[in-house]
């Protein structure tokens, strides 16, 4: 999946069936500073997690879905949450 030109590495969330979050990995020519390359971002939000807060940046996917799990209206066991790595 490319979202803007450059090569990315792109994770998708899962909540059961439902996708419910894009995440992409920061690369050199696309982070802000130099401290954020390789760290995966919250690209896009949707279903249950269309109306979470702005998201920090973080080092793994998993580091994501636990933040998404603790923002889901309970109950969203977190072995629901599932990440799809894409090349």
């Amino acid at each position: 999946m490319n979202c803007g030109g450059t090569d990315q590495d792109t994770c998708l969330i899962y909540l059961e069936d439902e996708l419910v979050s894009r995440l992409v990995r920061l690369q050199p020519g696309t982070a802000p500073v130099p401290e954020q390359r390789h760290q995966w971002c919250v690209d896009e939000t949707y279903g249950p997690c269309a109306t979470l807060a702005r998201a920090p940046l973080f080092d793994t996917p998993d580091a994501v879905i636990d933040w998404i799990a603790r923002r889901l209206p309970f109950p969203a066991p977190k072995p629901w949450l599932d990440p799809h790595l894409l090349p």
